[in-house]
């Protein structure tokens, strides 16, 4: 099933839970565990290093929505 940009959006404002324009390492597993897909640190870990690419710490809506159309092609 594809997504459209707008439904990624909408779901990179709801895992940034402190509404600071980005989703830090926590958000990312509590937004996953909160959807059902129950992520061991790892997997989060992995994610961050493939699509935190400017190294910031955090993943911005451009990075999340790269990430989210590549899990869900």
């Amino acid at each position: 099933m594809k997504y459209s940009q707008d439904v990624f959006e909408k779901l990179f404002y709801e895992a940034d839970m402190d509404k600071n324009h980005g989703i830090e390492y926590t958000e990312l597993h509590s937004f996953l565990k909160k959807h059902d897909m129950n992520p061991d640190l790892a997997l989060v870990r992995d994610l961050f290093q493939k699509f935190d690419k400017d190294g910031s710490g955090k993943i911005e809506l451009k990075e999340w929505c790269d990430m989210m159309s590549q899990l869900f092609k």
